[in-house]
């Protein structure tokens, strides 16, 4: 069980010094973080990051009508929200019908790619990257719901014209969850299904209904939005998107989780590796590369043949099928 102290009966794990190299990553991401601050910081004073996003916006599209896009946008942020209820109502009931026994299984990895599994349940369903970006593309399609319906009830009216608070964070809430979106299903297809494959540890845990949504729907609603809306992706907002992944790095997943599981989710953020620190520099220049593609669907999507490319695009980089077993072993 999550939080049990497994370790103190594994003589590898009591015998090897596990925390060294942890405290030099976590400086230089808070370092990382401390940057960002910065930037914000300047740019806000000198007038380059300017919030004036109007609710006007939400209720733009050169595709479809503005009913269709409030539908879309209502839809995502149900199926979103749904999917997380019904992540704990399942466990609810598995847990009400067979105890323990009926708490799913999922695998993770020690420092040495050891796999240990636990029994997942309850809020740590949430404890991925993937569930916070998640729950953060739901905030946004929320929000734009509210936003696109206020202007469908009046679209004349005036005040739809003048910068608004929640447009702004809107705003940046999609720039923010569009990056984590591209990020999460590429990493998912090329970085962590490979690797536990060719290590043959379980890739069971990607390929659950649950998962498969996640890790595919997240981008497909995304590029939906990117390519039907004509909310703008600011530049200056990615110190927001890196600082949102170093508050899930220190905060939880090299820290508090961690310390009550001992084992990593996302094994190429071992600090114990030669190249941590160069691990994380990429990790980052890769989240502001996605970022900036973002931005990019935007101006894409009115381009002849822009739209086709980034559907084909994001549909290549999604995987729905196992891969197959590896030569004298199974999964």
């Amino acid at each position: 069980a999550y939080g049990e102290p497994w370790w103190l009966d594994d003589p590898i794990e009591m015998s090897a010094d596990r925390f060294r190299g942890r405290r030099r990553q976590l400086c230089f991401l808070l370092g990382v973080a401390a940057s960002c601050a910065g930037v914000v910081a300047y740019t806000s004073h000198a007038g380059v990051l300017v919030w004036s996003i109007t609710p006007a916006t939400f209720g733009q599209s050169s595709f479809v009508l503005l009913p269709a896009l409030v539908v879309y946008r209502i839809a995502c942020a149900a199926f979103i929200f749904g999917l997380c209820a019904s992540k704990l109502v399942s466990d609810y009931v598995l847990q009400r019908g067979a105890g323990a026994a009926g708490a799913r299984l999922n695998h993770f990895e020690t420092l040495d790619r050891t796999e240990v599994a636990f029994l997942d349940h309850g809020v740590w369903r949430f404890q991925g990257l993937t569930s916070w970006g998640w729950v953060l593309l739901g905030c946004y399609f929320l929000v734009a719901a509210t936003l696109s319906l206020r202007v469908a009830a009046a679209p004349e009216a005036a005040q739809h014209e003048e910068p608004d608070g929640a447009a702004c964070v809107a705003s940046l809430l999609l720039g923010v969850s569009s990056a984590y979106a591209i990020l999460i299903t590429l990493t998912v297809t090329f970085v962590l299904i490979p690797s536990k494959h060719r290590k043959g540890l379980s890739t069971e845990g990607f390929f659950t209904p649950f998962a498969l949504s996640q890790h595919n729907a997240n981008l497909a609603m995304v590029v939906g939005e990117l390519l039907c809306g004509a909310v703008p992706i600011d530049p200056w907002h990615l110190p927001f998107a890196l600082g949102f992944g170093i508050v899930y790095l220190c905060g939880w997943h090299q820290t508090v989780r961690y310390n009550r599981t001992r084992t990593l989710m996302y094994h190429f953020l071992n600090w114990q590796h030669p190249r941590s620190l160069l691990i994380c520099s990429i990790l980052m220049l890769t989240l502001a590369a996605f970022f900036a593609f973002a931005a990019l669907v935007g101006q894409l999507r009115l381009r002849p043949g822009g739209a086709p490319m980034v559907l084909c695009a994001a549909l290549a980089v999604m995987r729905w099928r196992r891969p197959p077993p590896l030569a004298g072993k199974g999964e």
